[in-house]
């Protein structure tokens, strides 16, 4: 069936933009696919707005220190954010994260996750399936306890990023592979301010 002359009513929702500020670190991870679809997937299913753009904030090439989402929200009044807010949290956002209003105001202050950089000798991880193996194995050791938020070549040293609910545990459950596994006997492991 072919409907001719048909016309579109215009419409037209008023929004409030607003912008949260992650200051993750991420590797070779893509920012949109971590933190910004799954956000804007679950404010479309809750008819509060939309993500209208997504922006990483890099120290160097590919080294990202930081997230910036902007969003159009529907209700940006105090419980507005802090429900977009418990959103980002259960993407385990990082402590320090904050949302504001894009003309300001007072930020509701968030976050779940503490961060964890591990570092390895780049010539101990040459190529992408050695820091796939040594991405995997950090990973099962703290199976349950950390996510993976990618990996970075900074001059000598292959840094990977793992973000979890405490820094604490997830060393104690590494410090048994970096006992028993010969290319992580070398790693260091320090908390991400």
């Amino acid at each position: 069936m072919f409907f001719r002359d048909l016309k579109l009513k215009p419409t037209t929702i008023e929004v409030t933009l607003a912008e949260a500020r992650l200051p993750v670190r991420m590797g070779h991870r893509d920012a949109s696919k971590v933190f910004g679809e799954p956000l804007n997937r679950q404010l479309a299913a809750t008819a509060m707005g939309t993500l209208t753009k997504v922006r990483a904030h890099e120290a160097g090439p590919d080294d990202i220190c930081g997230v910036t989402l902007y969003l159009g929200l529907r209700n940006a009044s105090r419980e507005g954010l802090e429900s977009v807010a418990n959103m980002l949290d259960y993407l385990h956002a990082p402590y320090g994260s904050s949302l504001r209003r894009a003309e300001g105001g007072d930020p509701v202050l968030f976050g779940v996750a503490e961060g964890l950089e591990i570092s390895v000798d780049s010539t101990l991880a040459p190529d992408a399936q050695a820091r796939r193996d040594l991405a995997m194995t950090c990973s099962e050791a703290m199976k349950g306890l950390a996510i993976n938020r990618g990996w970075i070549r900074r001059a000598d040293k292959t840094v990977f990023y793992f973000y979890g609910e405490n820094v604490r545990s997830m060393q104690d459950r590494l410090s048994e592979a970096f006992e028993t596994h010969a290319v992580l006997a070398t790693a260091r492991a320090r908390r991400l301010a």
